[in-house]
């Protein structure tokens, strides 16, 4: 019985560490996307000037 708790534990774990990594991913996209986007109004706002 121990062994089997182990296992699912270790799947749940395996599952959150998918998880969490597939969420940073898109975390730093998203943050890369902003950073492009502030980098480009603010070459827009030099250009009117």
């Amino acid at each position: 019985m121990p062994e089997e708790k182990k296992g699912k534990v270790e799947e749940a774990a395996e599952k959150t560490g998918e998880v969490i990594g597939k969420g940073l991913k898109k975390g730093i996209g998203v943050a890369k996307a902003f950073g492009k986007g502030a980098k480009e109004a603010v070459s827009k706002d030099e250009k009117k000037e």
